[in-house]
């Protein structure tokens, strides 16, 4: 994930990873899983399979597709909720970790971080490696837009 670290920033208690470009997750599926990785291996992403009850479904019941690594294609209506993280953990071998991280293009327009789950090792690795400056959260959103000074 190094090369693709924009920059870092302060975010609450923690970081925020601003990316070069925009995550493009790769779907795997295993049995009642669906994982999905980026090209770095760092950032995943779970959906797990559960019968939808009268009332209440999975993402409101929106529609959409996950097309999978072998071509196969999900689609999605109502049957397959985020999570999974803890199985996604054991079958990928590794410890996950809370993240947040958004592309530069999109915090120009829309300066709001995404919250995902990591590779904990990656992150790690990324955050060792990393040598810009650690902006505050609205000197950064100040920076991106060129403007003079933080909006607070």
């Amino acid at each position: 994930m190094d090369n693709d670290v924009q920059a870092i920033v302060k975010f609450n208690q923690g970081i925020a990873f601003v990316l070069k470009k925009p995550i493009e997750f790769t779907y795997y599926r295993e049995g009642n899983l669906i994982i999905g990785l980026d090209s770095t291996c760092t950032f995943v992403h779970c959906y797990y399979y559960d019968n939808p009850s009268p009332g209440f479904y999975a993402f409101g019941g929106r529609k959409f597709d996950i097309q999978l690594d072998n071509g196969d294609v999900i689609n999605c209506y109502g049957q397959w909720w985020a999570g999974g993280y803890q199985q996604a953990a054991k079958l990928l071998g590794e410890e996950l970790v809370p993240v947040t991280y958004k592309d530069v293009e999109s915090l120009k327009d829309c300066y709001v971080f995404y919250g995902a789950y990591a590779i904990k090792s990656r992150v790690a690795e990324t955050e060792n490696n990393y040598e810009g400056v650690i902006y505050g959260y609205w000197d950064y959103e100040a920076l991106i837009n060129g403007w003079e000074k933080p909006r607070r």
